[in-house]
């Protein structure tokens, strides 16, 4: 799965040739910068939404107890896709890695221990809650970060 790291907010690329090039300036802000990546009109519509991907991802960090402090749960990956929790006394959040290229039907028996107690996830990003079931289905190339809800 991919890392965060300097601009990829804005799809800014990890690695160069030369090495002295991934540490570009950021764009926009300064006089003569022809682009203004801090604001939406300055980013195309692939930045933006990724922009806005990692935004979601990084204040909903900034608020959960169990992403700063909690515990970790994690599964032995099968068949490529990876869970994990991270858990306190006060929030569950149910983490799922699909890298593959075909959807995935995870069975949620396996995750018993820790979904106990709990009838509904929200999905962070798009703010959806969706019961969980026996089965969930996991696209292609997904990534998921779920608050559990009892």
């Amino acid at each position: 799965m991919p890392q965060l790291y300097y601009g990829t907010e804005v799809m800014m690329k990890n690695f160069a040739d030369p090495d002295g090039l991934v540490r570009l300036d950021f764009p926009g802000g300064w006089s003569g910068d022809s682009a203004n990546k801090f604001t939406p009109a300055g980013r195309t519509l692939a930045e933006d939404s990724l922009f806005n991907y990692t935004r979601t991802l990084a204040r909903f960090r900034k608020t959960s107890s169990a992403i700063k402090t909690g515990k970790l749960m994690q599964y032995v990956p099968e068949e490529g896709v990876y869970v994990y929790f991270r858990y306190d006394a006060r929030q569950t959040v149910m983490c799922i890695m699909n890298p593959t290229d075909k959807e995935m039907e995870l069975s949620t028996a396996r995750f018993e221990e820790r979904l106990k107690g709990f009838a509904k996830a929200k999905d962070i990003i798009t703010g959806q809650s969706a019961t969980i079931t026996d089965k969930m289905k996991i696209p292609a190339k997904t990534q998921l970060v779920l608050e559990l809800i009892p």
